[in-house]
């Protein structure tokens, strides 16, 4: 066999490992969120980030057949690494005040982030919007509290590309106050009052990426990739401003920033 040859059939099996992967990890999310039993990963093995949106894209499309994400989460560490992001069914968009039953999760995570809501559509192209044509879209920013769930049997241990597959751990989007003003805002001096029951979380210029409209371009090309675009009433949510936070059944959790808004969500 030539070299040639080998590589070929090497390829042509690392495919083959990939799409078994990605369909077996589909199932495995599929019959968690039916069965609200957290999936055991086993020796399922995820290997890039384009097998985790392809899960992501299998995942959503059976669970809402039919239907286009209402709101799409970006967000990352950084602005040294990629960003990563999931799209949010309409059915987990929630406005504030809201209310969610915790018995029903695995994880009760909260996040205080702001989100974006387009006035205008950006359909799906190869060549990246100007950043000035994006803006233009943006109708308002809003507060908003994500809720974080997961349908891994061992998340913390879980690979980063199996939270990803699952959502980036999204159970809900609460949408609350905003404003329309937003080019006016300063993020880098913007402040944020996070409370979780009787538990108080301030900070100030936190994003990690600064300004959170950073992301926007970002998601529009990577939406384009998945040959998807974005239209007049989508969300973007952009990341938490302070991190990871558990509740528990019985807190009320509010997100306020001041100059944007709140959001309310009661856990029951």
């Amino acid at each position: 066999m030539t070299r040639e040859k080998a590589n070929k059939t090497l390829v042509n099996a690392l495919r083959a490992k990939g799409q078994t992967a990605i369909g077996k990890a589909a199932k495995l999310l599929l019959s968690a969120h039916r069965s609200r039993t957290p999936a055991v990963t086993g020796d399922v093995v995820l290997t890039t980030e384009k097998e985790a949106y392809r899960v992501q894209d299998a995942v959503f499309a059976e669970l809402w057949p039919g239907a286009r994400a209402a709101a799409w989460k970006a967000g990352g560490p950084s602005d040294k690494v990629e960003p990563a992001a999931a799209p949010i069914a309409p059915e987990n968009l929630l406005h504030s005040p809201a209310s969610v039953a915790g018995a029903k999760m695995h994880m009760i995570g909260v996040e205080a982030e702001v989100a974006f809501r387009l006035a205008k559509d950006l359909p799906a192209r190869t060549r990246p919007y100007p950043e000035r044509s994006i803006a233009a879209a943006v109708g308002e920013v809003l507060v908003a509290i994500e809720l974080c769930d997961t349908r891994l049997a061992n998340w913390k241990k879980t690979s980063g590309l199996w939270k990803l597959a699952d959502f980036q751990n999204n159970g809900a989007l609460v949408l609350g106050s905003g404003t329309k003003d937003w080019q006016k805002i300063d993020f880098l001096q913007q402040e944020v009052e996070f409370r979780i029951g009787a538990r108080v979380v301030k900070a100030k210029g936190a994003h990690s990426f600064g300004n959170p409209f950073r992301l926007l371009p970002w998601l529009t090309l990577h939406c384009a990739t998945r040959g998807l675009g974005l239209r007049a009433g989508d969300i973007v949510t952009t990341g938490s401003w302070t991190g990871l936070e558990i509740a528990r059944a019985g807190d009320v959790v509010t997100a306020r920033f001041p100059g944007i808004g709140a959001a309310i969500l009661r856990i029951l």
